[in-house]
């Protein structure tokens, strides 16, 4: 994690000046060690060895994309705070950005990073929870390692699509955002539905083999095609499927082409 709380109970970053000392983790009060160095890692604070805590075990890609996006949100003018608590909650936001709409209100946005695989319920629950929490929407972002076959497939390739993502595009209608944390780039991946009309297939056996089988008709639900634009990292609200809840696109900025 690349928060802890000193030992005035102040939020310290994680970084290369952070001053040595006894810190400890917001989320479950235990000591946590400062590690500055590692070959691809930032600078973050880390439990002893045998934690259970829930902030412990994130890997350095997905600590280097919230350290990269507090950057570049800030870059564009918002307010970016990474790993915010709501310890009552069991909730713990990976990156909070916020901005000062024109009637003078603070509006804010959870950013979620997906190094891993995540449950939809999971994804659900954690929207629910910043809802009630205050945020406009919760945003999600998987990473170049996460979603990788989506960022080197062809464009008419058919691409199989993990469940959440199908989820996130299903819910805000806008593809999934991929975050590169090494290169600093943003991509959108957006999908096509398939459709066998008179060739379908069932596709793939267990072991991924073809089976031959046909389904005239069918619709296969977790193969896409999917096309790509890389896009920056400003933030603009659309109307979202739901009525009453404001999905966030990722737009370009002066910085893309």
């Amino acid at each position: 994690m690349l928060i802890a709380n000193d030992h005035d109970g102040e939020r310290t970053l994680a970084a290369k000046d952070t001053p040595d000392g006894a810190y400890t983790c917001p989320e479950c009060d235990s000591g946590v060690i400062l590690k500055k160095r590692g070959r691809k890692i930032a600078a973050h604070f880390a439990h002893t060895p045998g934690s259970t805590c829930t902030a412990e075990g994130e890997s350095w890609r997905h600590l280097l994309a919230k350290q990269v996006l507090a950057e570049e949100f800030t870059r564009l003018g918002y307010t970016a705070e990474i790993e915010v608590s709501h310890r009552a909650q069991g909730r713990r936001v990976d990156v909070v950005v916020s901005r000062v709409d024109a009637r003078g209100n603070t509006r804010k946005v959870a950013v979620e990073v997906q190094d891993s695989a995540i449950q939809v319920d999971e994804a659900k629950s954690r929207v629910a929870r910043d809802l009630r929490l205050g945020y406009d929407a919760t945003v999600w972002l998987f990473t170049s390692n996460r979603a990788a076959t989506l960022l080197i497939a062809d464009e008419d390739d058919e691409v199989r699509v993990p469940a959440e993502m199908l989820w996130v595009d299903n819910r805000y209608g806008q593809g999934v955002h991929i975050i590169d944390p090494e290169s600093r780039e943003m991509w959108r991946v957006s999908f096509e539905g398939l459709h066998r009309s008179g060739e379908s297939y069932s596709w793939y056996g267990p072991g991924g083999e073809p089976t031959g089988v046909d389904y005239p008709g069918y619709s296969p639900r977790t193969l896409r095609k999917c096309s790509r634009q890389q896009v920056g990292f400003k933030l603009s609200s659309v109307q979202g499927k739901f009525g009453d809840k404001w999905a966030i696109l990722l737009v370009p900025d002066d910085r893309q082409p």
